[in-house]
């Protein structure tokens, strides 16, 4: 995701301690919810999906992943108006991921460096480009190649608990809200949301985007992973407008994300599909990221266990079994 030359730290991002989780609850075979202290206040997981809810925001990161610095860079890279380019790294600044370094006082030019928050946003965006090759549409062909440089193949990333060096799947993590939790203080906020005209509009992550990319689809599929599975779940966990959330879950139905099912009740069931459940490394490591880099002073927002110890998330090349390292991954662009 970066040159050679910029070396940049593994992914570790660690769970809450043991003293600050709450008591274990039995395995399931899907993520499972507790009610969370009240409190309105944007947590860490609001914050953190609001910033990388905005395909712009996504895209300047793999740009400055890549050696994009300046503005001219940034421009060069990317179909974006300057007014919006300007919105966007004032905005990642403010939230810490880049640091504003000026280089030339008259006129005043700066550089946009990423910090330690920023560098540690690869992981996410790894996993973001490996789920949209295998599930994306078309324009998939148009993102490039990976290759991890020690062992010279190209790689899927693929999500491994540090703590015990097994696969982290779906059915054997438990996550519940920590005391920062809580769906109304989890909601991202919609003013890092705004779009630019049609046509100026990236297209590099259009299924990341149907999740990520609208407030409510993106609390909707944590409910989903948290177990939710009934219409009337949602509306009284999510406090959700009823037509928003007919109009959230219809969208998410038809991009496949999840499938109605008919579990012999009156209610329908609304469940992952196999591309919804492939979502759950990018989910995993926003939140995880977010908590870390976030973290509220009243504790972590979710807490999470992987069988019988906290999750420490990892990503290991599915070629040759070793972790990666952001300098290890070269950008190969197709011909």
């Amino acid at each position: 995701m970066s040159p050679r030359s910029a070396a940049q730290p593994d992914l570790a991002v660690p769970s809450s301690s043991s003293d600050e989780r709450r008591e274990q609850l039995p395995a399931d075979d899907r993520l499972t919810r507790m009610k969370p202290p009240v409190d309105d206040a944007p947590n860490a997981i609001s914050r953190g999906l609001g910033v990388l809810g905005d395909e712009w925001s996504l895209q300047l990161l793999r740009a400055a992943h890549q050696g994009a610095t300046r503005f001219s860079q940034f421009q060069q890279r990317l179909p974006i108006s300057a007014a919006s380019l300007a919105t966007r790294l004032s905005l990642l600044s403010d939230e810490g991921l880049f640091t504003r370094q000026i280089y030339q006082e008259h006129p005043i030019r700066a550089e946009y460096i990423l910090s330690p928050r920023g560098r540690a946003t690869w992981p996410i965006l790894l996993s973001i480009w490996d789920w949209e090759r295998t599930w994306g549409d078309e324009r998939t062909a148009e993102l490039p190649l990976m290759r991890h440089s020690e062992c010279g193949h190209e790689f899927a990333p693929r999500l491994v608990c540090a703590g015990c060096d097994e696969p982290v799947e779906l059915g054997r993590v438990l996550a519940v809200w920590g005391p920062a939790g809580g769906w109304s203080r989890s909601l991202p906020e919609t003013g890092t949301r705004r779009r630019s005209r049609p046509s100026r509009t990236p297209e590099q992550f259009p299924e990341t985007m149907a999740v990520f990319g609208n407030r409510w689809s993106s609390v909707v599929v944590g409910a989903v992973f948290q177990g939710l599975r009934h219409y009337a779940e949602f509306e009284s966990a999510l406090t959700i407008p009823s037509n928003v959330l007919s109009e959230r879950l219809r969208v998410l139905v038809e991009r496949g994300f999840l499938e109605v099912v008919d579990s012999g009740s009156a209610r329908a069931e609304y469940r992952l599909t196999a591309k919804g459940a492939a979502f759950f490394p990018v989910i995993a490591l926003t939140l995880l990221w977010s908590d870390q880099w976030f973290a509220d002073p009243g504790g972590a927002a979710m807490s999470w266990q992987h069988g019988d110890h906290p999750l420490v998330a990892r990503l290991d090349c599915d070629h040759c079994d070793t972790a990666l390292t952001a300098a290890a991954i070269d950008v190969v662009p197709r011909t």
